[in-house]
């Protein structure tokens, strides 16, 4: 096993760890934030699988699961704001901008995989 696959599996098992602490931790008064919380749990165990697959790549992570991590960051962040209700929305929060600075981050590592090609 080489350094790529240990990161990427060790990502993955903390990945899950954030689900457990989010199942376990998370308040629970109210029905949305019942729905928040699974929503959550739910969506940082798929990205902890997205890990998983990308372990196996060597870098070379191909466009169906780049286009699967981004479906799992919008669950997390469509859990955060299940959880807090949606009314407290801002485009100005951290988590929005995060999010986007993520997005472009990825868009920016996609293009460069197809320019210079996979990783060796």
């Amino acid at each position: 096993m080489n350094w790529y696959e240990i990161f990427n599996l060790t990502e993955a098992g903390l990945w899950m760890l954030v689900a457990a602490v989010i199942v376990i931790r998370a308040p629970r008064s109210s029905r949305h934030q019942q729905w928040g919380v699974m929503l959550g749990a739910i969506s940082f165990v798929a990205f902890g699988v997205t890990d998983i697959l990308e372990a196996g790549n060597q870098g070379s992570i191909p466009l169906w699961l780049w286009g699967f991590k981004l479906l799992c960051g919008v669950g997390i962040l469509a859990a955060r704001y299940t959880w807090r209700g949606w009314s407290t929305l801002r485009w100005h929060d951290r988590e929005i901008v995060f999010s986007l600075g993520c997005l472009i981050a990825v868009i920016a590592m996609i293009t460069l995989q197809s320019q210079v090609g996979p990783i060796r």
